[in-house]
């Protein structure tokens, strides 16, 4: 179950650690010379500092272990309906009830290890600048959220009830007219929701810090590129269920009569309604060139990101790798001052690959 967990979710895991802990580790002042090293070394731990003393850091810190907990709960959950461990639901549940919960409990833990180390960092930090109530209280609150994942998980095996499928609920939407490109947007609003409003937080909470990290250079056009390649990997398993979507309940639509820059546009149209709250910000936040310098990048690595998938095939592990790679270049790219030609570049490259592996 954990392996799983850290192998679908690895994309904006990553995100995660690149975001708060390089920011943890990293964040300066435009200015240190008129700073003592120690003030220098409260500043660089100003974040994680607010996360045990300012009510708003707190519940930062305490919003990112619930959603974190919440997610590895619709993972598991889904999970245990797969037909590859249904022998847990004749096998665990022989066990009292308590050591279910004891069991489940150190699969929980193991899941939470990310925050965990988060939080033992910032209680650290907390007991050495003196702000020790929030420390205290932390182990706690991750042992509660240890135990209720556990219950959960353990009720599900115990008390396992079959549901309609989700789909059928979308009784509201049965009218409304559905062009091939919008199938996807479908899925989500059905089963979808959860997966969804997580990607849209991450990029909320990644955009949020890198402007206050660099507040200075809000005026930088590879701030903004910076914050529309974040946005754009942070998107890499809706990217990847969207795949695999169209590879289980769209099979039949290579018979159809549409060529590959058919293909393309609704690829385009598809991405472009999925990431239109990030288009709109970077378009409106920024002057008329950067804003779309920037939105034209977190459009086509977006694109580009689908399109590898025609190369790799469905193999999250492999497709994962070359993500995180093809990030790694690119930031390096950015930081050279070559948005634009990123954004050019993945266009083409995501027409390439899809002209030749579709």
């Amino acid at each position: 179950m954990a392996r799983g967990f850290y192998q679908e979710h690895t994309g904006w895991l990553i995100s995660l650690f690149l975001v708060v802990f390089v920011n943890f580790f990293w964040t300066r002042v435009p200015n240190q010379n008129h700073l003592t090293e120690a003030q220098i070394l409260e500043n660089g731990f100003r974040l994680v500092i607010l996360s045990v003393s300012d009510p708003i850091g707190v519940a930062v810190l305490l919003g990112v272990c619930l959603l974190y907990s919440l997610k590895s709960w619709h993972y598991v959950a889904g999970r245990l309906k797969s037909a590859d461990v249904q022998f847990l639901a004749y096998s665990s549940t022989a066990l009292p009830w308590s050591r279910q919960v004891a069991s489940w409990s150190v699969v929980q833990g193991v899941i939470l290890l990310p925050v965990v180390v988060l939080c033992l960092y910032a209680m650290v930090v907390g007991v050495v600048f003196q702000h020790r109530l929030v420390p205290v209280l932390l182990p706690g609150y991750l042992l509660g959220l240890t135990v209720a994942g556990a219950c959960y998980y353990t009720h599900r095996l115990n008390y396992p009830v079959g549901k309609p499928d989700k789909r059928a609920g979308l009784t509201w939407a049965r009218n409304w007219p559905k062009p091939l490109f919008s199938l996807f947007l479908y899925e989500i609003i059905a089963t979808k929701r959860l997966t969804y409003l997580i990607t849209k937080l991450i990029s909320a909470a990644s955009s949020t810090l890198l402007l206050l990290a660099f507040s200075d250079a809000r005026t930088d056009g590879r701030l903004a590129g910076l914050i529309a390649l974040c946005c754009a990997f942070g998107h890499v398993v809706l990217v990847f269920q969207a795949a695999d979507f169209e590879l289980f309940y769209l099979p039949f639509v290579r018979n159809l009569p549409y060529g590959r820059g058919q293909a393309y546009g609704q690829q385009v149209l598809l991405y472009g309604v999925l990431l239109l709250p990030e288009l709109a910000w970077l378009l409106t936040a920024n002057e008329l060139g950067t804003g779309l310098t920037a939105a034209g990048l977190l459009l086509g690595v977006t694109l580009l990101l689908r399109a590898v998938l025609y190369w790799t095939g469905q193999h999250m592990t492999f497709y994962l790798r070359l993500v995180v790679g093809l990030f790694l270049f690119m930031l390096l790219a950015n930081l050279f001052a070559l948005t634009g030609l990123l954004a050019l570049g993945s266009f083409l490259a995501a027409g390439v690959l899809l002209y030749r592996y579709r």
